[in-house]
This record gives structure tokens, sequence and C-alpha cells, in this order.
């Protein structure tokens, strides 16, 4: 049995209302700003697009619209704090807004709410996941929802081949690039660094992912070299206290600058007081710090994460310097190549025209509003089975089934209080590939077909 086209045939892309789901306990990182230029560009067409956030103890709504503002807004709360309770509100949000198309932004509880709307017989959206990260877990929700994902919607070459993999399909995985501006204001034209290099980086300050813990190495390596180097550091997060103590350590405390979270136009005036932004990144679906430090002609000096193979968009020596993940002798003697006659011209330039035919804001709405039309114009997907039961979520679960205790949790007034916005509203549903295998083989994959 099919389900219905509902709403997604009547109205097509625009003139059709679009729900974005994303956690709003994260305002400070890329897809937040993502969403903000996205959304009034798919307006632009005559599309309604509603920005549904989770609210709770760890996700505050007004702080996130505070930095990044949007006039149709609906919060979606969770009474209880459980599993039910997510899925609950999330049916309900849903039903009452009756839209054409769900995009998922890391909200795993989604997929159950779509699966049971389609279950009951109601006029369900299509559903679609935006990938916004080269993670296993990830993936595996792309395998375990692959019967209610209508398509999946990538900002990474590499993600758009193994999600196709996992999903059994490459007619369902479209790309669509990110973007940023055109600026007026630009990082000391052509001219040569001065003697002391000023470098920056930008974003979370977390090891996992970033490996903020070079930064310091970095530095270090160059004044062996002799080479003079100040690092300013836009961001915070996890790691911003571990990663101060190793410049304490290393003795290096007065050749670093932590300047805090940054708006907008902070970010622009140290994009263009500094001589080289450095992505020490262990993956990267972007990013889109580095398009707009290009788009403000600064250099960008970046490890070649995984995702930069196949997306083949950071040449060495036309758009930027690479160096190994983790190879600080080789990223300083990457620094050190700045002084290189002609090459910060070559860089800048190089650079701007990659932002100008790839990686601008026009360039992206243009293939975001071609994948979620092309999602609508998929033939609709099977009936969906329905799931197990739930796992116990507690005694009142054990004692009177999921739903009936969720109906007892709400009546009563009782709730879990999640110690961390994760748990609160989850990005994934948690399952699991081996992670040293699945990184081992997407290396091989993201570049056995790269140009660079």
């Amino acid at each position: 049995m099919n389900i219905a086209d509902g709403k997604a045939r009547e109205n097509h892309v625009g003139a059709s209302t679009i729900l974005f789901l994303s956690p709003s306990a994260y305002p400070l990182g890329g897809v937040a700003d993502w969403i903000e230029y996205l959304l009034p560009g798919l307006e632009a067409s005559g599309t309604r697009c509603v920005l549904g956030l989770m609210t709770g103890r760890h996700h505050l709504v007004e702080p996130y619209l505070h930095r990044h503002p949007w006039h149709d807004v609906c919060r979606i709360s969770n009474p209880s704090g459980s599993r039910e309770g997510r899925i609950n509100s999330l049916m309900q949000t849903i039903g009452d807004l009756g839209p054409d198309i769900v995009m998922v932004v890391n909200i795993a509880d989604a997929y159950e709410a779509v699966r049971r709307l389609r279950i009951a017989g109601a006029n369900s959206p299509r559903v679609v996941m935006t990938l916004h990260g080269l993670q296993s877990d990830l993936l595996a929700d792309i395998s375990t929802e692959r019967d209610v994902l209508d398509g999946v919607i990538v900002t990474n070459r590499l993600t758009q081949k193994l999600a196709s993999d996992v999903l059994g399909s490459q007619a369902r995985v479209l790309y669509a690039s990110y973007g940023v501006l055109p600026q007026t204001g630009m990082s000391g034209s052509n001219s040569l660094p001065a003697k002391a290099i000023r470098l920056l980086y930008c974003g979370r300050l977390d090891q996992s992912q970033k490996r903020v813990f070079d930064l310091p190495i970095l530095l270090k390596r160059l004044l062996d070299m002799g080479q003079v180097a100040t690092l300013s550091i836009a961001g915070g997060g996890p790691d911003e206290l571990a990663l101060r103590d190793k410049f304490v350590e290393l003795q290096l405390e007065d050749s670093v600058k932590f300047l805090g979270v940054l708006d907008t136009e902070a970010l622009s005036r140290e994009y263009c007081a500094n001589d080289a932004l450095i992505i020490s990144s262990v993956w990267e679906t972007g990013p889109i710090v580095a398009w707009e430090a290009m788009s403000h002609g600064l250099p960008v000096i970046s490890s070649r994460y995984l995702g930069c193979g196949l997306e083949n968009a950071l040449v060495d020596g036309v758009n930027c310097l690479i160096f190994p993940v983790g190879e600080m002798d080789e990223a300083a003697r990457a620094v050190a190549r700045l002084f290189s006659p002609g090459l910060r011209a070559q860089l800048i330039a190089g650079g701007l025209d990659l932002i100008r035919t790839r990686f601008s804001r026009a360039v992206s709405i243009s293939q975001w509003h071609a994948a979620i039309d092309r999602v609508l114009e998929l033939p609709s997907l099977p009936m969906p089975a329905a799931r197990p039961p739930l796992p116990s979520s507690g005694r009142l679960d054990r004692l009177f089934g999921a739903t009936a205790a969720e109906g007892v949790r709400r009546t009563l007034g009782i709730v879990f209080r999640h110690g961390e916005a994760g748990g609160e509203w989850p990005h994934t549903s948690g399952a699991s590939i081996d992670e040293a295998a699945w990184i081992s083989d997407a290396w091989k994959v993201d570049f056995m077909g790269a140009t660079h």
C-alpha cells in the first residue's frame, strides 16, 4: 500500500509548506547559520518555511532566535521528558501544521513520528534528513529509517556517496552546498604578511573533530622555525579550558588571544584583520568557516580532512594550502609558504573564484530548492512497518506500556530531567557502526576519486 501523495502533490515547491525541525541548543554552529539564510531564500519563491525549534531545559528558543531571528516559528516541547513524549509532541506538531515536507535537522525521533502518522493513515508529509556530519551514527539512522526517508540532502560529496550506499538509492540522496555572501571588506589585500604572522582559528573548541589541541603545537613549531606568530581563537566549546592550559604549558599564553563567540560583524572584522585561517579538523562537511574566510580574501590553511577529497573544492596552492591531519610540522611549513612572492595573491583569487562558482548563497539556495523539489517529485514510499515497542523508560512503562504510561506522566506532571541537550532531544537513534572500519573505508572512498 502506498502513502497518499497529499499536499505535496497539490502544492509542489513554490507554494508549499516546509517544516524544519531543529534543536535550539546550538545557536553558534554552522548549521544554525545555514538555516538562517536558507529559510528566507526559500520563502522568496513563495514557499512557507516554518522553523520548528525544540524546547526544554537545555534547548532555549529565545537565545537561539536572538542570534538567528525568524518570523514563523513553532516551539516543540516534551512535557514528560520521555522518548514517547518526544514522539507524541512531534506527531502533534506535524499533524496540526500539515506541512508538505519535513526537513529533519538532527532530531532523530522525527522519523518515528512520521512512521506512526503514516501507519495511522494520516496525510503524512514527505520527510528528509539533512545530513551535516560525517558520523557513523547518522549513517546508521539512514539505514534504520530507509523505509520512511523520502530523501537525504547532503552538503558534501563523500556523504552523498556513503548515504547512497547505505540507503540503497542514488535518486533519493541529493547534494546541496552551503553558501556565503560576497564581502566588500577584504583581508590585507595581496600584500605579504608582516614579520609576525597573524593566524585565526574560528569554530567549536573541540578536540575529537576539530583537533584544537594541535593549535598550540603549531605555534610552537613556528617559533622553533624562527617564525613569530600570533593566534586569535574565535569560538567556544567543551575543550576550551584544556586548550588554554596547553598554551600555558608551552609558555605561549602571550601569543594567543581567546575572543569568545563572535557575532557576524565581529567575526567579519577578524577575517579582515588576520593573515590566514587555520583549519585543523579530522572531518568536515563544509566547512562554512572556510568559505567565509575566502569571501573576505583571507587565505585558508587547512588539514586534508575527511570530506575534502571527493568534494574537490580545496586545491593546494590554488585556493588554499593543505597539510596532513595532525602533522604540525607540515602545517608550520604551509604557514611559512605565505611569504612566497605571488602566492598570497593566487590563494585570494582562487578562493574568491571558488566562492563565486560553487559556494555563494545564491548557488546554495538554488541547489537546496532544486533538491527539495526533486524529493516531492519522487514516487511515494510503500507503507512502512510498525516498529517493536520502545524500550522501557522506567517503572510506569513496565507496568502500563509506553503509550498508557505517557498518559499517566502527563496527567500527574511527572517529568524526567535530562543532564544534557543531546539526551533531551537526541541527534541520532544511538545505533552504531564499527567506527574504526567505517572511518578506514570512508578515507579510501574520499581520496580514491580525488583529483588533487
